[in-house]
């Protein structure tokens, strides 16, 4: 059966992945993970019911349920695993890596850091916590983040770093500066800035109109005192407000740190695979950080596999089995999730799978 090669091969992949876990925690996040893209949805009695087992579905919902609540399965250093085996591939390559928080319902966050691909991200940190409850201070907790990724990181990398202005706090990019990576930070319309001039302005009003542009070395942060940045303004004429992005002084500026901070909706993009249009992890009911992080660890795998899936499409020439009009319309994410329903109503094996999984081609 086709069902059984396609379980055969993400088990194998999923071991290869996590090779610390216990064989017991590997089948369970593989065969959830595999559930979760089949099911398009993460609730227990749904993943229940597209798990390719013999097992009966309410056996399968309990069986996740003890996944989830199992103390002796560390998310966090599943997803360090994780995020170690996938950044092998880009050594040598240049990354950009987007921070940004996604919220489920109520008060529960994720932080994520994320690396971009094929306009989506691949998740390397994660950290679920209560709005109400956070395990230390965020600024705190961001720079441990990025710390932990920077130890993860292979040989001969070029990072570029982007934030949105709502996580662009001072001691956030004093920390990126000290690993060395580039960065693109959008700040608050009411940033100080100190001109070459030497006069002191807030960073909304050098533009004052759709299409007015701004690019020069500046110092920013008059509270926390000033640091230098080349500050680059670009109001396009299509948005309501304009975009005020910090970069390294000897990083990228004009244009083009726009162009990089673009992709910043790369991110955007992934929570929404997660959330409507793939997942609907913004429905679950689980709302413990330690349990949440957990499922996060399958929703990351589940969009591992479904990224690969849909990279091995288009690398093959594949795409207009699934995408056949002349303008794209399916997304890397959803090409994969397609094609895995697919192959899994097939009733033999004689349809075309990856050589190998994580099958991914960074640019």
């Amino acid at each position: 059966m086709g069902d059984a090669r396609m379980v055969r091969q993400w088990a194998g992949s999923v071991k290869g992945l996590l090779s610390s876990l216990h064989g017991h925690q590997i089948n369970s996040l593989s065969d959830f993970s595999l559930a979760m893209c089949h099911a398009g949805h993460c609730h227990s009695g749904r993943l229940a019911a597209a798990v390719v087992s013999n097992t009966k579905p309410a056996s399968s919902q309990r069986r996740w349920e003890r996944l989830i609540a199992n103390d002796d399965l560390d998310a966090q250093t599943a997803i360090d695993e994780l995020a170690a085996s996938t950044l092998r591939l880009w050594t040598g390559r240049n990354l950009l890596l987007v921070l940004d928080e996604t919220p489920n319902r109520g008060d529960l966050r994720c932080m994520r850091l994320d690396v971009a691909y094929r306009k989506r991200v691949l998740s390397l940190a994660a950290i679920c916590y209560r709005t109400d409850q956070p395990p230390e201070p965020m600024q705190k907790l961001i720079c441990r983040m990025l710390r932990k990724v920077n130890d993860l990181l292979p040989e001969h990398v070029s990072i570029t770093f982007l934030c949105d202005r709502g996580l662009a706090w001072p001691i956030v990019m004093d920390c990126v500066r000290e690993l060395h990576w580039g960065h693109v930070i959008r700040l608050q319309r009411s940033t100080r800035v100190t001109l070459s001039s030497g006069k002191v302005v807030s960073a909304g009003s050098l533009v004052h109109k759709p299409g007015d542009r701004f690019d020069d070395k500046v110092q920013i942060f008059k509270k926390a005192g000033w640091r230098d940045a080349k500050l680059n303004i670009v109001w396009d004429p299509r948005s309501k407000e304009p975009w005020i992005l910090a970069a390294n002084t000897d990083g990228v500026g004009g244009l083009r740190a726009a162009l990089a901070y673009a992709r910043r909706n790369w991110c955007e993009q992934s929570f929404r695979d997660e959330k409507s249009s793939g997942f609907c992890w913004d429905k679950s009911h689980i709302r413990e950080p330690k349990r949440a992080l957990r499922l996060v660890l399958v929703i990351i795998l589940a969009t591992l596999l479904a990224i690969s899936l849909g990279t091995w499409l288009i690398k093959t020439g594949h795409r207009r089995d699934l995408d056949p009009h002349s303008r794209r319309r399916l997304s890397i994410f959803q090409l994969g999730l397609r094609w895995l329903r697919h192959w899994l109503c097939l009733s033999d094996e004689t349809g075309c799978l990856p050589p190998y999984l994580p099958y991914l081609h960074p640019g």
